[in-house]
């Protein structure tokens, strides 16, 4: 336990730059390739990614990126508003080489904090039943599924934590 934790606060948590879009861009692509998705392909949140940070926080909405120690971003996550009280949980993936460091968990943890902070009544979030890893991190960390969540073309799930 000391040793995970040790790993995962030698992570960084930050709101995204516009010169971080080009590593978010790319670890977006890189997951959704390994579930055999294009980015920009069925999705109108990819082109978002592609104007951060604005495209969030004109909208209420805010995204994190992960990064170690040396700025490498491991990961991402972002929470958009979609109907008063509600935020969607949106683009929170982690690079392959760092999963099974925590990363996941500290953000969604973060995100779920700074939602319950900007007086959110629930997150919600679509996802493929594929993406076994991601599943099993939102189910303890009590998201109860809800496929009436399901906004995104390419998504098979959906799921919802009251906060």
């Amino acid at each position: 336990m000391e040793e995970r934790q040790a790993r995962v606060s030698a992570i960084g948590l930050r709101p995204v730059r516009a010169g971080d879009v080009p590593a978010v861009v790319d670890i977006v692509r890189a997951v959704l390739a390994e579930f055999g998705l294009e980015f920009g392909v069925g999705s109108a949140t990819d082109d978002d990614v592609l104007r951060l940070p604005g495209s969030y926080w004109e909208a209420g909405g805010m995204f994190w990126v992960a990064e170690d120690p040396c700025g490498e971003i491991l990961g991402t996550c972002g929470v958009y508003p979609v109907e008063p009280g509600t935020l969607e949980l949106r683009k929170m993936y982690v690079r392959p080489e760092a999963r099974g460091r925590g990363v996941g968990r500290l953000l969604l943890d973060h995100a779920i904090a700074e939602a319950r902070a900007s007086g959110a009544r629930r997150i919600v979030l679509d996802t493929l039943h594929t993406m076994q890893a991601a599943v099993h991190v939102y189910e303890r960390a009590g998201f109860a599924r809800d496929d009436a969540q399901i906004r995104g073309a390419r998504c098979t799930r959906g799921y919802r934590l009251d906060l």
